[in-house]
């Protein structure tokens, strides 16, 4: 009788491959099922303008705070119908600005399921009044503002939870 030892180390190997294999494709289908949702904090039509503007953006940004102030009057929204004020003044002087054309997005954090686009009108009171929309979920919201006066861009990103019915 012969004991011949036998070598388990070509199933090891051939199980870890497998297991990598079974790993890298699981992977690949819990990220198609949830897609990369795009950032568009300065919105940007194309992510791509930002990148490739960026230092450009940053100088408008720069310009811009030290001309103007973005103040947002809500502290919060709620369920069903809202409002938004968007106070926009001079630095120096803290009065109202106007003839900007101020752009609103509301989104959440994690999807752009949920977004809202809106365009802010002057209403002369100083603020910006965006439009009545509605939201229907519960949670954290962010709101991107972004203000143009002539060629100085300004950016406001804030977050604002959403409370139950008023």
């Amino acid at each position: 009788m012969s004991n011949k030892k036998k070598s388990f180390w070509p199933y090891g190997i051939t199980m870890a491959i497998l297991a990598v294999v079974v790993m890298g494709a699981g992977t690949i289908m819990i990220a198609l099922k949830h897609p990369v949702q795009m950032d568009e904090a300065y919105l940007q039509k194309k992510y791509q303008n930002v990148d490739h503007n960026i230092n450009e953006i940053k100088k408008s940004q720069q310009l811009f705070s030290q001309q103007y102030k973005i103040v947002l009057k809500n502290k919060n929204f709620h369920i069903g119908q809202n409002k938004l004020h968007i106070d926009i003044t001079d630095r120096y002087s803290s009065k109202h600005v106007d003839n900007m054309s101020v752009s609103v997005k509301i989104t959440r954090p994690d999807s752009d399921a949920f977004d809202i686009k809106l365009k802010a009108t002057d209403n002369k009171d100083n603020a910006y009044i965006v439009p009545k929309f509605k939201i229907e979920k519960l949670g954290r919201w962010i709101v991107l503002v972004r203000a143009t006066n002539g060629k100085v861009e300004g950016y406001l990103k804030k977050e604002i939870d959403v409370l139950g019915n008023s």
